[in-house]
C-alpha cells in the first residue's frame, strides 16, 4: 500500500472515531447522579425530599455549614431561655426561686449542651436536623411547665412567648422538623390553656390566633428558604455535571486529535508539538535531546505480499515493540505516517539514544513477524538517531534533519541496522 493511500485510511479512521465519540457524548445515558438531579429539577422538589442517594449527598454537602449554624442556634437558645428570668422576676416572681432558675440555668442548658456534644460526635446530618426541632419542643414544654407552676394572674398572658420559640426555631430548622415542632407547640399551647386560668376570658382566643398566624408565616418562610436552597444545590450539581461531561468530551477530542487511531501512539501533530516543547525545555535547562527515526523495511512489499490487514497488524506490533523499549515515562513514541515512527528522548545523550535505538531494532527483529518479500524473511526496521545540545543548536529542525539523514544511511547500507547522525553547527 502506498503511503498516500494508508494516510487516507488513517484519516477516515480518525474521523470515524471523532463521530462515534461525539454521538456517545450527545446521546449516551447520563450518570446516575446526573439523572437524579435532572429528575428532581423537573419535579421542582415540592416535598423537600430528594431520592435517598441524592438526599444523602445534599445533607453531606452542607453538613459543616449546618453544624456551625446549629451550634450557634444552641448557644443563642440557651441565652434567650436564660434571659426569660427577667420577665419571670417581673410577672411571675413566685416561681423564680422554686422552679424557674434551675429550669432556665441548669436543665435547658444541660440538655442543649449534651445534644450539641452528641451531635458533634455522631456527625449524622439527618440526626442533626431533627435535633433542632427537638430543641424547640423542649424549650416550649419547659416554658409552659414553668408558667403552669405560677399562681400569678400574669402567667397565662406569657404564653405568647411560645411565638418566639416558633420563630426562633423555624429560622434554623429544616421545614419538616420545623413542622413537627410547630405541631407540638400547638399541643403545648392547648395544654397550657387547659392548665392555666385566663383571667380576662379573651386571651385564649387571641393567643391561639396569634400563634396560628405566627406558625403559618414561620413555616412559609422555612419552606421557601429550604426549597430555594435545594433548588440552588440541584442547579449547582447540574452545572458541575455538565462541566464534567464537557471536560471529558474535550479530553477525548484532544486524545483523538493527537493519537494515531491505528497504533494508539502519538500522531504527527502531537510529535511536532512535543518536539518543539521538549526542545525549548532542553534549551532552557541546558540538557541534551535525542531523536530516533524508525522505518519498517520494505513495508510496501509486505502489504503487497501479505495483505493490508496483515500490514495493519504489523504496524500495531512494531509500535508496541518500540514502546516496550523505552524505559522512561517522559519519552514520546509517534507515528509520523505510513511505516515511519519517531521517538523523542528528553535529557538523553548520544550513548543513551544509541542504546535505545539498538533495543528497538533488536526488539522488532525478535517479534519474528514473517516477511516473505524481505531478504531477512522477518519484519525488520532501519533506525536513524541523533542527539543534540539545544543550547548549541538553535533550531529543532537541525536534530530532525540529522536523524532523518541517519535513517537514510541505514537504508542505503542494507537496512535492518542502526545509524548515528551528527547535528552540524551549520545545519542549525
Amino acid at each position: 500500500m502506498s503511503e498516500g493511500r494508508r494516510g487516507g485510511r488513517d484519516d477516515v479512521m480518525g474521523v470515524k472515531v471523532v463521530v462515534d465519540m461525539a454521538a456517545s457524548v450527545s446521546s449516551g445515558e447520563p450518570a446516575s447522579h446526573a439523572e437524579l438531579v435532572e429528575r428532581c429539577l423537573v419535579k421542582r422538589n415540592i416535598w423537600l425530599r430528594f431520592p435517598d442517594a441524592l438526599e444523602w449527598r445534599f445533607q453531606q454537602a452542607g453538613e459543616a455549614r449546618r453544624r456551625w449554624m446549629i451550634t450557634a442556634f444552641g448557644a443563642l437558645a440557651v441565652g434567650f431561655f436564660a434571659a426569660l428570668l427577667v420577665p419571670d422576676l417581673l410577672l411571675t416572681d413566685d416561681v423564680v426561686w422554686t422552679v424557674s432558675w434551675w429550669v432556665r440555668l441548669i436543665v435547658f442548658p444541660g440538655i442543649i449542651g449534651f445534644g450539641l456534644a452528641w451531635v458533634h460526635r455522631v456527625r449524622h446530618p439527618m440526626v442533626l436536623e431533627r435535633l433542632v426541632g427537638l430543641a424547640g419542643m423542649i424549650a416550649a414544654a419547659l416554658m409552659v411547665f414553668v408558667l403552669s407552676r405560677s399562681a400569678s394572674p400574669w402567667a397565662y398572658s406569657r404564653i405568647v412567648e411560645l411565638n418566639i420559640v416558633v420563630v426562633f426555631t423555624c429560622a434554623f430548622a429544616r421545614f419538616w422538623p420545623a413542622l413537627s415542632m410547630c405541631a407540638f407547640v400547638g399541643f403545648v399551647h392547648g395544654l397550657g390553656t387547659w392548665l392555666m386560668p385566663d383571667p380576662t376570658g379573651i386571651l385564649a382566643a387571641s393567643t391561639s390566633v396569634l400563634l396560628g398566624t405566627t406558625v403559618l408565616f414561620a413555616l412559609s418562610a422555612s419552606y421557601k428558604l429550604e426549597h430555594d436552597e435545594r433548588m440552588a444545590y440541584l442547579l449547582d450539581q447540574r452545572e458541575r455535571a455538565l462541566q464534567a461531561q464537557l471536560q471529558e468530551a474535550n479530553d477525548r477530542l484532544a486524545r483523538v486529535a493527537t493519537t494515531d487511531p491505528l497504533t494508539g501512539v502519538a500522531n504527527r501533530r502531537a510529535f511536532d508539538d512535543f518536539l518543539g516543547a521538549a526542545w525549548m525545555r532542553s534549551q532552557a535547562q541546558g540538557l541534551p535531546l535525542g531523536l530516533i527515526m524508525v522505518d519498517i523495511d520494505w513495508f510496501k512489499r509486505y502489504n503487497d505480499h501479505h495483505g493490508h490487514q496483515a500490514g495493519d497488524r504489523c504496524l500495531i506490533a512494531v509500535a508496541q515493540a518500540i514502546q516496550g523499549c523505552l524505559r522512561r515515562t517522559g519519552d514520546l513514541v509517534a507515528r509520523l505516517g505510513g511505516e515511519e515512527f519517531a521517538v523523542v528522548m528528553t535529557d538523553a545523550d548520544a550513548q543513551a539514544v544509541h542504546a535505545a535505538a539498538a533495543r528497538i531494532c533488536e526488539a522488532v527483529r525478535q517479534l519474528g513477524l514473517p516477511h516473505g518479500a524481505s531478504p531477512f524473511q522477518v519484519v525488520t526496521v532501519s533506525v536513524g538517531l541523533a542527539s543534540a545540545q539545544s543550547d548549541v543548536h538553535p533550531e529543532a529542525a537541525a536534530l530532525l534533519q540529522a536523524a532523518d539523514l541517519a535513517l537514510y544511511r541505514a537504508k542505503e547500507a542494507g537496512r535492518n541496522r542502526v545509524s548515528n547522525g551528527q547535528v552540524r553547527q551549520e545545519a542549525a
